[in-house]
């Protein structure tokens, strides 16, 4: 999340809106933006079926999300889905700019 927060400004350019979701609570997620200093909102799926299971992303073993990149047009069609090994595997800046509109 926090190297999302470094490129914000890049991405908001090329006319991404820039979300965290997890399925920890509103008040916790509030916690971890005022914390880590964010400038995107954290959304809540505490049971992960807005969001978190659609994409495919839901951990049964472990009740959790699986860490994971997910863009979407404007109409909700994804466009590029990265879903990592672990919180701290993150696809590198380049794929992810060459995944976007030109904005």
């Amino acid at each position: 999340m926090v190297s999302f927060a470094r490129k914000i400004k890049a991405l908001e350019a090329r006319g991404m809106r820039i979300y965290g979701i997890s399925i920890d609570s509103p008040e916790h997620n509030r916690a971890m933006i005022d914390k880590l200093l964010l400038p995107f909102d954290l959304l809540s799926d505490p049971e992960g079926e807005t969001a978190i299971k659609p994409f495919g992303l839901w951990d049964d073993a472990g009740r959790i999300s699986k860490p994971a990149l997910v863009l979407t047009d404007r109409q909700g069609v994804v466009r590029y889905l990265y879903e990592g090994r672990d919180f701290a595997d993150r696809p590198k800046d380049e794929v992810v700019l060459g995944a976007l509109p030109d904005g």
